[in-house]
């Protein structure tokens, strides 16, 4: 075996400049801890916030616990000299936790590789086409991950178009109608200015799945959606077009993004889709430090059986702690509550003033305060109408986070995060012990060792 291995690299040795092939390695080793938290249970697992029943996840009294969390990715690119070609491959070490499971415990031998990227990227006709398993980034508040498919983007007028096809999971049927969901996207970015960026996109994501009449007579295989995620409506029949603008724009020392959304379609040939997202930041910077507000309003959907489907819906996105550390992913971004910028079809709105300073070149400190809201009323349909009459309430409560980040070598950081919710009374549809009013506060503290390169 020694001698195979000797022979194989003797012979890349010698292959590689013959091909001409510049290889590259990259690598993100990230070790997260949560320090301390009052409620284990609100951070155990992933994607509790857009569950579409209730999930008792806060208790009464306090749920304290500790936890080491290790995440590592490694990727290589393979280009040809001039550029023409190149392929990428990644694989991840994912969110293995100290001492569980046969990959965080006694010998850690368990089979925990997964396959992160794997994607070809070439030069065709004046642009470049992209296949395989690939990132994509539709809009960061709608579609921001990685996923099947092919693209082109070429340089078209004053900016670039994009064009592509996705299939975010695939269903053989034996009636020879695809349950499939396919997604087509058009963008088209372009910079009218110094310092401005706009982008234009509609995405069309199609499935000739189960319909509500399979429903009804009993034909139906897809089973009910338990998030309200488009990538968790499996098997299902929809018709999903979001249109939007997105962009940035510096201005001297002020800065704003923003985000819009608009989308229509229908569900299982019965609902119509109708949910819009408006999201931006503004901000200005101030010597070493720099203010920034941000707002966003997702929209939700006051009564599930009317036919319509108000409520914003995104595809697969993973909305950080940059927004807010007890809701979306923090440093510990494998155990968290909700990777969607809303709860459950009822929507959200976030207001959040936050401040951040670069006390020296290596060190960075932040602070914030948040209020949380949902566009709709959450609480329990107990009559089964499809509006909420238990227990409604809108306001998430008060949060206030702070970070402190610092640079220990050029590549490596350590860095502390914290965040603590004054809940309130909507908060408590998630408590174990519901009766119409929030009983526990949440807060966490998380800290990241991650070398980066």
């Amino acid at each position: 075996m020694r001698r195979i291995f000797v022979a194989l690299a003797v012979m890349l040795s010698m292959a590689v400049p013959a091909m001409a092939v510049d290889f590259t390695f990259h690598g993100d080793f990230n070790h997260r801890f949560r320090m301390y938290t009052n409620q284990a249970g609100f951070f155990d697992g992933v994607d509790k916030g857009e569950r579409l029943t209730r999930t008792a996840l806060v208790r009464k009294d306090t749920n304290n616990d500790t936890m080491g969390e290790l995440k590592y990715r490694l990727w290589t690119t393979a280009a040809s000299d001039d550029g023409a070609i190149k392929g990428v491959f990644a694989i991840e070490l994912g969110g293995i936790q100290f001492g569980k499971g046969t990959d965080g415990d006694f010998s850690g031998d368990g089979r925990t590789i997964e396959a992160r990227l794997a994607y070809t990227d070439f030069a065709l006709a004046g642009g470049r086409a992209r296949m395989g398993l690939m990132p994509i980034k539709v809009n960061k508040f709608l579609w921001n991950e990685t996923v099947t498919g092919v693209d082109y983007k070429v340089a078209a007028g004053a900016g670039d178009l994009t064009v592509g096809w996705f299939r975010g999971y695939e269903v053989t049927d034996t009636d020879n109608s695809p349950a499939d969901l396919d997604a087509f996207l058009v963008r088209y970015d372009l910079k009218p200015a110094d310092g401005t960026k706009v982008g234009f996109f509609g995405l069309w994501q199609t499935s000739d799945g189960d319909t509500q009449g399979d429903v009804d007579n009993g034909t139906a295989t897809a089973t009910a959606p338990t998030h309200y995620y488009t990538k968790g409506f499996t098997g299902w029949d929809l018709d999903l077009y979001t249109v939007g603008v997105d962009g940035s724009m510096k201005a001297g020392n002020m800065f704003a993004n923003w985000d819009l959304m608009y989308q229509m379609g229908d569900f299982m040939e019965e609902q119509d889709f109708g949910g819009y997202f408006a999201h931006f930041d503004v901000g200005v910077k101030l010597g070493k430090g720099k203010l920034t507000y941000t707002f966003w309003y997702a929209s939700g959907d006051d009564d599930s059986n009317d036919g319509d489907m108000d409520a914003f819906i995104a595809t697969d996105i993973d909305i950080n702690s940059e927004y807010s550390v007890i809701l979306f992913e923090g440093y510990t971004d494998d155990d968290y509550f909700s990777s969607s910028p809303y709860l459950q079809d009822k929507g959200m709105i976030l207001n959040r003033l936050g401040y951040d300073y670069q006390v020296t070149d290596k060190l960075k400190v932040g602070a914030a305060a948040l209020y949380l809201m949902t566009a709709e009323d959450i609480g329990n349909d107990t009559n089964g109408d499809g509006k909420v009459d238990q227990y409604a309430d809108d306001t998430l409560g008060v949060e206030f986070d702070a970070y402190a980040s610092y640079k220990l070598f050029t590549n490596t950081e350590a860095a502390i995060q914290f965040g603590y919710l004054m809940a309130d009374d909507a908060m408590d549809y998630y408590e174990f012990e519901q009766d119409g009013s929030s009983d526990e506060d949440i807060f966490i503290i998380s800290s990241r060792i991650r070398y980066k390169f």
